[in-house]
């Protein structure tokens, strides 16, 4: 339906539940950008219990500020780690909140974004040693595939990347074999050619390992279906999958990546909703707030991603929300 071409009926039913004339602009301002009239939704937002499986820090966002805004979303547990640059880093404030709240923040070995190629020996030692001296209960995220922000640092090659088949990596996964804790892998699927054989290979050769896949990679249906129905040893978190990425520098990479798991008025994609279902002892709530744009609107991410919850059957819901990061990051059911 063209956006200048609106049921009347829907119209007016929409701008009396939205306010008169502001309802009537709203609509119209939604249905140009969506081409979509958006009706109140019937299915009430789910309202149990959040596991945050993803959330990083630099040195801006204070342990009491962070606590608050669990409080506030609300958010019973995050899963937590440090981002390390040469000038900032989060991992006294990630081990300082883990220490006031122990019940509400599980706390995880910081990433690095000075790693090119391969994991470099420094880099795996301190990785090591830190999980041992802090009891650290997962390994934040390797970039085996990054592609620069227009809001990040921009790099000579666009990108930064890790071979995930490399002697270093190996090196690590090896170190955390008596271990037993999951292990981060972010890889974006803008050259899913290149990246997704590589992946596989080395989800395949550490079957004992268990690995979590970000953001889904920003991937497509089928491609998220290809990773979790070939490794069983594999779960992903559905960070940003609310809204499509437009934030790659780069706009050929970033027409690659898969849409957002919503259309414009909110409502699950039929292929998600079923994928969500048809996995969803695999996939994990995270809002992966990071920087400080991403913190200052937790609570909005987090109310969105209720309401897409809100949309599942309640025992999917739970699951995805809540009891598959228990399970991961605690062992409990």
């Amino acid at each position: 339906m063209s956006a200048l071409s609106l049921d009347a009926t829907a119209a007016i039913r929409t701008s009396k539940q939205c306010g008169g004339v502001l309802g009537l602009i709203m609509l119209f301002a939604c249905t140009v950008a969506t081409g979509q009239v958006c009706e109140p939704s019937a299915q009430a937002p789910y309202t149990g219990p959040l596991y945050d499986a993803m959330a990083q820090i630099e040195s801006t966002e204070s342990p009491d500020k962070i606590l608050e805004r669990m409080r506030n979303a609300p958010v019973d547990r995050m899963a937590l780690f440090a981002r390390q640059h040469r000038k900032r880093n989060g991992e006294n404030a990630v081990l300082s909140a883990a220490r006031l709240a122990p019940e509400k923040i599980l706390a995880g070995a910081p990433k690095a974004f000075d790693q090119r190629g391969d994991l470099d020996t420094g880099f795996v030692d301190r990785t090591l040693a830190s999980i041992r001296a802090n009891n650290f209960r997962f390994v934040g995220e390797i970039m085996f595939t990054h592609g620069d922000k227009t809001h990040g640092e921009r790099t000579d090659e666009g990108e930064r990347y890790v071979d995930p088949l490399g002697s270093g990596m190996k090196r690590l996964l090896n170190g955390l074999a008596d271990q037993r804790i999951p292990l981060m892998t972010h890889w974006e699927v803008y050259d899913w050619e290149r990246d997704w054989p590589r992946v596989s290979a080395l989800y395949q050769q550490y079957p004992a390992q268990l690995f979590i896949w970000p953001h889904v990679g920003f991937a497509d249906v089928n491609q998220v279906d290809a990773v979790l129905t070939r490794h069983t040893n594999v779960m992903a978190t559905l960070s940003k999958k609310e809204q499509d990425q437009r934030a790659l520098s780069d706009n050929e990479k970033a027409a690659r990546l898969g849409p957002a798991l919503v259309d414009g008025c909110g409502a699950l994609k039929p292929e998600w909703r079923a994928l969500l279902i048809s996995h969803a002892s695999r996939l994990m709530f995270a809002t992966d707030a990071h920087k400080d744009f991403r913190w200052q609107k937790y609570e909005q991410v987090v109310a969105t991603w209720r309401k897409i919850l809100g949309q599942l059957p309640a025992e999917v819901a739970e699951a995805i929300a809540y009891r598959n990061a228990r399970r991961v990051y605690e062992n409990l059911p």
